[in-house]
């Protein structure tokens, strides 16, 4: 009698997969979720003892207690989103486990039938038309268990994708928010005469505009400026930018303000001189509020500036010119 022809196949009887690992996963998880739900306690727990017995009220209370409840929220929600994961997890540990243990008992059938194993498949070479049928009823049983676990598998991959998705969503809500700042004292005191081109004049506006988009500034706070030079500043920043910007003036003293030119075409006398702060609105900044003058001179005060040069002596400096800093309220977005 002629034996059948080789069977060929696919090793269909071996999932390959570690349900093991899965369940050390998914008490890695269920761990987290417990984790975040004590969390979640010692907030509202420490909020509840400032808020039941009204000691503290008031715009900014009501606006502190709005962020904890949202915070609350999500992090209530991530536990319980955590927990889900980990019952995901353990489900399909189980699932892999089951279904293996079913293709172990279909590959047992096989176990009188010769076979050769390959790189990459398993070749029968059964003896008769019995075990031949043996074979291929055995690969239609297998290739059936491999199609469930591939359902059970794509199920509940999208239900990953979408617990995923959610924790994506609550970190970049809760991302920290970061502000960059430049402190910029651009010397327009300096070099502050006729002809003289050692300082800053209105023609470096658009370079020192340059150095504060370059630096992606938010927030510039700038010293010795002339007020009437801010404004081509704020534009210059809005043109490379692409961004708006709000910039608050405050004046320390009143100077005379000479260009590079000479003779004296484009002086400004008695021009507002002091300090600026630029601020930029994007994604966390809604942009700038109040702003106000510090006065930094004291009455009586002075300063001694050691000689530069041979010959010299020290030089003394009166309070009195007009020292004085700028403040600004920056306004935060909400999240």
């Amino acid at each position: 009698m002629t034996e059948p022809d080789p069977i060929t196949t696919a090793d269909l009887w071996d999932l390959k997969t570690d349900p093991a690992r899965l369940d050390i996963l998914a008490g890695t998880w269920r761990g987290l979720g417990a984790e975040v739900g004590s969390a979640e306690g010692l907030i509202n727990d420490a909020a509840h003892a400032v808020f039941s017995k009204e000691n503290w009220t008031g715009d900014t209370a009501a606006s502190f207690n709005d962020h904890r409840k949202r915070l609350t929220a999500d992090v209530e929600r991530f536990g319980r989103w955590a927990a889900n994961v980990a019952d995901l997890l353990s489900y399909t540990a189980t699932v892999l486990r089951v279904q293996q243990g079913l293709l172990d008992d279909e590959r047992r059938k096989l176990s009188a039938v010769p076979m050769v194993t390959g790189l990459d498949s398993l070749t029968f070479r059964p003896r008769d038309a019995g075990q031949a049928s043996l074979v291929t009823g055995a690969i239609s049983v297998a290739q059936e268990i491999r199609d469930r676990v591939d359902e059970v598998l794509a199920e509940k991959k999208r239900d990953m994708n979408f617990y995923e998705n959610q924790f994506e969503l609550i970190a970049k809500e809760w991302k920290p928010r970061t502000l960059r700042l430049l402190n910029l004292n651009i010397g327009q005191g300096a070099g502050n005469s006729p002809g003289d081109s050692s300082g800053t004049d209105s023609g470096d506006i658009p370079g020192i505009a340059q150095v504060i988009a370059d630096q992606d500034a938010d927030v510039a706070t700038i010293q010795e400026v002339f007020r009437h030079n801010t404004f081509d500043l704020e534009e210059e920043l809005e043109e490379r930018t692409g961004d708006n910007w709000e910039v608050r003036f405050e004046e320390a003293s009143k100077k005379y303000h000479a260009s590079d030119d000479w003779p004296i075409i484009g002086d400004v006398i008695n021009a507002p001189f002091g300090n600026a702060v630029l601020v930029r609105e994007g994604d966390v900044i809604e942009g700038a509020g109040d702003n106000e003058k510090v006065k930094l001179d004291v009455d009586g005060g002075s300063i001694t500036v050691p000689a530069n040069e041979p010959g010299a002596g020290d030089r003394r400096i009166d309070d009195g010119e007009g020292r004085s800093a700028a403040g600004t309220e920056v306004r935060i977005r909400p999240r």
